[in-house]
């Protein structure tokens, strides 16, 4: 087998689910294998915790120990399985167009983009419940009595957050470890999204889901102002106050991760974005507004484009001549 056309292959299958991604988002519920993953959390989450009601929190924690690291292995076999034999045995045309369709799944900046201009349209037409209601389906804090400014905060956050784990992440382990990575990352991902609070319930359980999608996000959140910087700059944006506002920022937040690319869109549009009673990034240069939210998504587009072709793929390249990827294919 020749095995350039590998190289070009696996090329083919990023490029492609970018494009599936930006023109056509994410696929219904009823079909999202991501919400399959959920529901799977969800069944173990209650067997575990219904057999854990008299053996205390060690034995919860142990349970979702095992499940935070057993799922996304068994997710990263299946996918590792399904993708090498979709090369073998049914073609090349088949592979990039199911391989493209897994990978596409693993991000999203089209659905991230669609669920902010949503908020934005109701402040738009000054309908402040109808923003709040909107804005409780993207963030975790309770959004019924936040004012315009704390909506719009609440988005740019959402918007410099995402770009990490929503996107730049998931696509680092694809560059990586191929569909299996980007696979093994989002259950993770999906796993700390679902179980890792701190509440009494969820406190033990979820203890694993929240180290493993800590430990997954310390890379790519730091690898994260490379391609943010140079977008802000594009965007003809103050970069040089993103830089000293992420220095200063960044570690203000309980996240390990996320008040990098945070911090950093805080000063790159000179807003101060905050979370009552828990931190304050940046600086009030300048009002938020509807068009500061919307520059930060066109930052985040800017900046998704330009890791693809400024990392991933260079990425994908160097493992090709270091013969990684032949000794993934078994060829």
């Amino acid at each position: 087998m020749v095995l350039l056309p590998l190289l070009h292959n696996i090329i083919v299958v990023l490029l492609t689910a970018v494009l599936i991604d930006f023109v056509f988002g994410e696929p219904p519920n009823r079909f999202h294998p991501v919400v399959f993953i959920g529901k799977i959390i969800n069944i173990l989450t209650n067997f575990i915790k219904s057999t854990s009601k008299d053996n205390g929190g060690k034995y919860e924690r142990f349970g979702g120990s095992v499940l935070a690291v057993g799922l996304p292995v068994f997710i990263g076999l299946i996918t590792y399985f399904v993708t090498t034999q979709l090369y073998y045995t049914l073609g090349i045309v088949l592979f990039i167009l199911v391989s493209s369709l897994i990978l596409k799944i693993s991000f999203s900046v089209r659905s991230m983009d669609k669920h902010i201009q949503e908020v934005l349209v109701m402040l738009e037409k000054n309908d402040i419940t109808g923003a709040r209601n909107n804005l409780s389906k993207i963030v975790s804090r309770d959004t019924s009595s936040l004012d315009k400014s704390q909506i719009l905060s609440a988005c740019i956050e959402c918007v410099a957050e995402s770009f990490v784990d929503g996107i730049l992440a998931p696509l680092f382990y694809y560059g990586l470890l191929n569909l299996p990575g980007c696979m093994i990352y989002r259950t993770v991902n999906t796993l700390d999204s679902m179980i890792a609070y701190k509440d009494k319930y969820y406190i033990d359980i979820g203890w694993m889901s929240a180290k493993l999608d800590t430990i997954l996000n310390i890379i790519p959140a730091r690898i994260s102002p490379g391609f943010l910087v140079p977008a802000l700059m594009i965007c003809k944006e103050d970069w040089r106050n993103a830089v000293r506002i992420m220095k200063r920022d960044s570690r203000k937040l309980e996240s390990f991760n996320a008040g990098i690319p945070m911090s950093l869109m805080a000063g790159g549009l000179c807003v101060q974005l905050e979370k009552v009673d828990h931190y304050t990034l940046g600086n009030m240069d300048e009002e938020l507004s509807l068009t500061k939210c919307k520059t930060s998504l066109t930052v985040v587009k800017l900046a998704t484009i330009l890791f693809v072709f400024g990392f991933v793929i260079p990425i994908i390249v160097l493992l090709f001549f270091l013969n990684w990827w032949n000794l993934y294919f078994g060829l």
